[in-house]
């Protein structure tokens, strides 16, 4: 967490510092880079196209062979007629045209800042373009004094041919001052030009044709962006849920497998909602483009046969002067109801009925190079005013000799607003189901999720809670999937382990009872061969003066030994028997507090303390074999002090050792076990003492782990300590 965290504010930072050097003296850097790119790409390929000229090739085999870039522009000129130019946005009726200047330089054009360039071979002349920025001022934001593509910057920025303090220098590859960059300033202090420009086209105004409709008409575009902000509110939630468990969990591989699933099952879902969301509009855009441009053809082509009606529908006719025929192109606009340009065989304007587009100089008076020098003169064209790109339907005029006298445009303004209004009805009908289907999909994959890892929880949880012996260690799953297949597994694992266990518990008894036999076979030899040899005593002085006195000693060695074989008889009978522990809610306070007043009055020389309270500790034990575990381990603690002064035993109760268990710890101060015998403290028949039978613990563990509980030691020189833990009620 705390290195995402400085990763953020690091990130923080540089977004800051990222911004804080976005400034002009840094654009104007970056113009002049993009600038000398242009500059030196521009001249070779001016260069190619006089040596073109050169060589005898005509224009038309340049302009299909050429690949030129739509933010360079060319002009040549043969003589003083011009006869070919790249694009017809450009209004450039008044670029100087200068046969002394050399290199490039700054100029104000109609709609455009540009820097151009003349160059000359033999009677060509080559003016070459480069647009920096344009310079509508209109208000409306298609209009805007905004920069041509590749030199993207704040549109605010003012271009100027000062160099003074406050304005940042641009030069060009020969380090000839261009213009200068100057800060931004509000563009409502610009120069802007009043009015809607209606007059300047017919049927398609540069602002926003909804600002003055009533309510219900913005309705459908005002719901789309609604349900637009659901879509990508709910996006954003994912996302946020997505990174918050990715931090959370380190990484997409430890989380929980149904965690897994279902953020899973959600990428793949928002990919496939983004891949149908954006192949849909692109159908729609295209589909509806193709439509308009199947139009806008039919519709040029009723024109061009209209202007062929009214001006040569006779041998001899031509076309009539610019007013009257702008005059006749206005009236047939309006039977139409769209744009119309007519251009000479030259590619000049000779009349429109939107002339106030070319006085104000927003376009160029020139038609589109490509339908005029490719020979491909019937088509559709792009071309665009300032941001707003159209369509444009081409047709030549063909007068009564079957001669071209000019050509038709009929240029399709509607077309991205009808496009838009297209897609937003598309989307109207895609995004509320949409929504409705992602939210559906969220439930629906947690709960397949939750499906299909329940058995897998309840196989670790099984797992987890496994006893040897218990009847509810198999998993019921009643589908024959490939989980069911991993439950049947463990089935048959839980089968073969408890058949192992089994096995396994009595292969170890009966070594255990080998053993034990063994011992008690062994002790019980130690002890007959001297009774053997004692009666034998008794029997050969019978009769004698000393048998009296010898008698009286032996039956006291008797007696031991005796004592000592029904000791063995007793252990070995108490281990044998080995009673089920009934478990039941036990005092074990009151149990301990009377095991250790009974020792205490036994073993006077070795004193035994008692923490803890005298009764009203409960825990789950069986309450007669409870006091027999504390009963040997304190034997066991006073043996092992043996004859040591300073002895001591400790026994303390603690009742909120946990919310589960209590414990009980017996202390003593003797040396301890060794090492060595650590390991086999609770082995049956193992004991350090030459009195002892090493059942005694053996049983105590018995009992303890009988109940649900454990019990350990510590021990070390100073002493030992044995805690045992029993299970709360």
């Amino acid at each position: 967490m705390r290195k995402t965290h400085v990763f953020l504010l690091m990130m923080a930072f540089l977004a800051v510092g990222f911004t804080a050097c976005h400034t002009p003296k840094r654009d104007a850097h970056r113009v002049q880079r993009t600038l000398l790119s242009q500059q030196s790409a521009a001249e070779q390929h001016a260069d190619s196209l006089l040596r073109f000229l050169k060589d005898g090739h005509s224009l038309n085999e340049w302009c299909v062979r050429s690949d030129n870039d739509d933010n360079i522009l060319y002009y040549v000129y043969e003589g003083e007629q011009l006869i070919y130019w790249s694009d017809n946005w450009l209004s450039a009726d008044d670029i100087r045209r200068t046969d002394t200047m050399s290199g490039w330089w700054y100029e104000r054009t109609n709609n455009a800042h540009v820097v151009a360039r003349w160059q000359k071979a033999d009677e060509y002349a080559v003016l070459t373009v480069i647009p920096i920025k344009y310079q509508y001022q209109f208000e409306n934001r298609q209009l805007h004094n905004s920069f041509i593509p590749p030199f993207e910057a704040d549109e605010q920025y003012q271009l100027s041919e000062l160099t003074v303090s406050g304005f940042y220098p641009v030069y060009a590859n020969d380090s000839t001052f261009l213009f200068s960059i100057t800060g931004s300033q509000p563009y409502e202090q610009q120069e802007a030009v009043a009015g809607p420009l209606a007059d300047s086209f017919s049927y398609r105004q540069l602002v926003d044709p909804n600002a003055d409709r009533p309510a219900w008409y913005k309705r459908p575009r005002m719901r789309v962006r609604l349900y637009w902000v659901l879509l990508v509110a709910l996006f954003g939630v994912l996302l946020v849920l997505a990174v918050i468990g990715l931090i959370r969990h380190r990484g997409f591989r430890n989380m929980p497998l149904r965690t897994r699933v279902v953020y899973v099952i959600m990428a793949m879902l928002c990919v496939a909602f983004a891949y149908v969301f954006f192949i849909s509009t692109r159908y729609v855009r295209s589909h509806y483009q193709q439509r308009q441009e199947r139009e806008l053809l039919q519709k040029t082509l009723y024109i061009q046969s209209h202007l062929h009606d009214l001006y040569f529908s006779s041998a001899g006719a031509r076309l009539v002067d610019g007013s009257t025929l702008s005059s006749d192109l206005l009236k047939l606009s309006y039977t139409y109801e769209t744009d119309i340009h007519l251009y000479d065989r030259q590619g000049e304007l000779l009349g429109t009925s939107a002339p106030e587009l070319f006085q104000k100089g927003l376009a160029s008076t020139l038609m589109a190079s490509a339908p005029f020098f490719t020979g491909d003169s019937v088509g559709i064209y792009h071309e665009q005013i300032g941001d707003m790109r159209y369509l444009a339907g081409y047709i030549p005029l063909l007068d009564a000799d079957a001669e071209i006298a000019g050509y038709v445009a009929v240029p399709l303004f509607v077309s991205e607003l009808a496009v838009h209004r297209e897609i937003n009805a598309f989307l109207l009908q895609l995004l509320p189901p949409c929504i409705v289907l992602l939210l559906l999909s969220i439930v629906v994959s947690y709960m397949l999720a939750r499906g299909l890892t329940r058995p897998i929880s309840r196989l670790s949880e099984k797992m987890s809670h496994f006893r040897l012996g218990e009847e509810d260690n198999h998993i019921d799953y009643a589908y024959r999937d490939e989980l069911g297949e991993l439950v049947a597994r463990y089935n048959e694992m839980v089968d073969q382990v408890e058949q192992a266990s089994h096995q396994l518990a009595r292969s170890e008894r009966e070594g255990a009872w080998r053993t034990m036999a063994r011992q008690i076979a062994h002790e019980i030899n130690n002890l007959l061969t001297p009774i053997k040899l004692n009666i034998q005593q008794l029997q050969r002085l019978r009769g004698t003066d000393r048998f009296d006195a010898y008698f009286d000693r032996t039956t006291t060695s008797l007696v031991a030994a005796i004592d000592n074989l029904s000791r063995i008889a007793t252990s070995f009978s108490s281990f044998a028997k080995m009673p089920e522990v009934e478990i039941s809610r036990t005092d074990v306070a009151a149990r301990l507090s009377g095991v250790v007043t009974l020792m205490r009055t036994n073993t006077e020389h070795v004193p035994i303390r008692y923490v803890g309270p005298d009764a009203g500790v409960e825990a789950q034990t069986d309450p007669e074999q409870i006091g027999q575990v504390f009963t040997n381990i304190i034997k066991n603690a006073i043996q092992a002090i043996g004859e040591k002064t300073e002895a001591d035993i400790i026994v303390i109760l603690n009742a909120a050792y946990s919310d589960r268990e209590i414990e009980v710890s017996i202390s003593d101060n003797g040396p301890g076990i060794p090492k060595a015998d650590q390991p086999k403290i609770f082995v049956p028949n193992f004991t350090t003492k030459t009195t002892g039978t090493g059942l005694g613990l053996a049983i105590s563990k018995n009992i303890v782990e009988g109940s649900g509980g454990r019990i350990r030691f510590d021990t070390n020189s100073r002493g030992t300590t044995f805690y045992v833990y029993l299970p709360k009620t």
